[in-house]
């Protein structure tokens, strides 16, 4: 039972518990495996490898987790897990901007932003984010750094977990103004709507595990582990006990996994990002879908066409206006129900 003491020579503060590690591996090896059928049952390969790839990486964390709670001594066993752990978050993230973009290309003429631009902008947001997390993991954990460079991997791990909480921020906003777009121009089509409902609890179960790592950080950073008389008695709970870890990251991110195991994307979302939704709001259709025409770092730099907008150009790209190719018809209630 854990008691919040030191626990001597210990890498992790306390002596890690030895079963959890190993029910955490399972699970996510369980779930993942899951994702694994799934998207081969649906052909969603493209658009799901990120769940499969997220829970392996997850799984192998908590399997040299696991291994470290029988060697809570080796330093090297601490930096390794502690940096996969860290390392799929942001990768759950990145996998809902992309499912957000498939949502846009299904209501596209009440998209804010050109659906491709989604994952352009927001993922190489999230390479930003991986980067300093990778970096500041390593250097954070290994206590055999000099002070100033564990400092730095705490200032690097701070910084990306204060734009975590920014991206998943702007990033639901986004989703937001585009359903009440949507809702206040007649479409409340039952597809969309459990899209994003499924993206919108992803997205708070994320944002939780953000902000207790943030909380984490930012009193950790200010401590000064080799000042004479240091007390680790009197460091924040949050370090001291490893029931935090396995309530708001762990099961948290399990909880994440398991609910795209039961409100998968592909249950509502077309196969092909050429078949939207019409204007009557019930009837599918299958258009020449969007073609890029503009560089990637114009896009990179302005993600929702300003220039184009003003200059009129967008509007070559309005194939909804000009398509009547019928993929498939919906009758009102079985499309048009509302969340």
């Amino acid at each position: 039972m854990e008691d919040g003491r030191y626990v001597e020579g210990s890498v992790w503060f306390y002596a890690p518990n030895k079963g959890a590690p190993i029910f955490f591996a399972v699970a996510y090896l369980a779930t993942g495996a899951v994702h694994f059928w799934q998207a081969a049952h649906y052909k969603s390969w493209k658009l799901t490898w990120l769940y499969v790839f997220c829970s392996l990486i997850f799984a192998a964390g908590f399997v040299v987790r696991a291994i470290g709670a029988f060697n809570y001594t080796d330093l090297l066993l601490y930096i390794v897990s502690t940096c996969l752990c860290y390392f799929s978050p942001p990768l759950y993230e990145l996998a809902n901007y992309y499912i957000l973009g498939r949502i846009l290309y299904f209501v596209p003429y009440h998209s804010p932003i050109h659906p491709g631009r989604v994952l352009t902008t927001f993922a190489a947001i999230s390479m930003v984010v991986e980067a300093l997390n990778g970096v500041g993991a390593s250097y954070m954990a290994n206590q055999a750094l000099p002070q100033d460079l564990q400092q730095l991997g705490h200032t690097l791990l701070k910084a990306s977990l204060v734009m975590q909480l920014v991206v998943v921020s702007l990033f639901v906003t986004l989703a937001i103004a585009f359903q009440m777009k949507c809702q206040r121009n007649g479409i409340n089509h039952f597809k969309v709507n459990q899209a994003l409902l499924t993206l919108y609890i992803s997205s708070a179960i994320i944002m939780v595990r953000c902000i207790y790592r943030t909380i984490e950080f930012f009193d950790i950073v200010n401590v000064n582990f080799t000042s004479p008389g240091f007390d680790r008695s009197m460091l924040n709970p949050i370090i001291r006990y490893e029931w935090f870890f396995y309530v708001f990251e762990a099961t948290l991110m399990l909880c994440n996994s398991v609910l795209l195991n039961f409100r998968h994307p592909r249950r509502w979302l077309p196969k092909s990002n050429k078949v939207y939704l019409a204007r009557d709001g019930t009837t599918e259709i299958t258009g020449p879908g969007y073609k890029q025409e503009r560089n990637f770092v114009a896009t990179l730099v302005d993600p929702f066409d300003l220039y184009g907008m003003i200059k009129g150009k967008d509007e070559t790209t309005r194939f909804w206006d000009k398509s009547n190719n019928v993929a498939e018809a919906k009758t009102p209630r079985q499309t048009n129900e509302s969340v």
